[in-house]
């Protein structure tokens, strides 16, 4: 498992409570979990069907100059809600050498299966 890791965050509206709500999810985990959280990137007012989008492709680029690290999400929905655009985004970071962290459980975000690794 990757110790370096990125957060990321993607939602449909632009609710500052939600995304500090999962902020601090993602925060906290990484603390319980030992990961050093190197920042939190945050896409707001994403359709989930958009696979280009300002924040995503900032992780990305990061990702291209960083060996060895992960993306933390709350749930797969932070990537899409739409199963074959979060697989394409997984795919993304996955070609990139990074793996997708999603956190278990979190009461906030629904759980959706992530693509399986091949």
């Amino acid at each position: 498992m990757p110790r370096t890791v990125y957060g990321y965050i993607s939602l449909e509206g632009d609710d500052e409570s939600a995304i500090e709500r999962v902020h601090d999810l993602l925060t906290a985990h990484a603390q319980a979990e030992g990961l050093a959280l190197k920042e939190i990137i945050v896409d707001r007012d994403t359709p989930p069907g958009r696979i280009i989008r300002a924040g995503l492709t900032v992780l990305l680029d990061t990702l291209l100059r960083t060996e060895g690290c992960g993306v933390l999400i709350a749930g797969p929905d932070q990537l899409s809600s739409i199963p074959a655009v979060r697989r394409t985004i997984q795919r993304q970071i996955e070609n990139l050498g990074a793996t997708v962290l999603v956190m278990p459980d979190t009461r906030t975000v629904e759980r959706l299966p992530l693509l399986k690794p091949a």
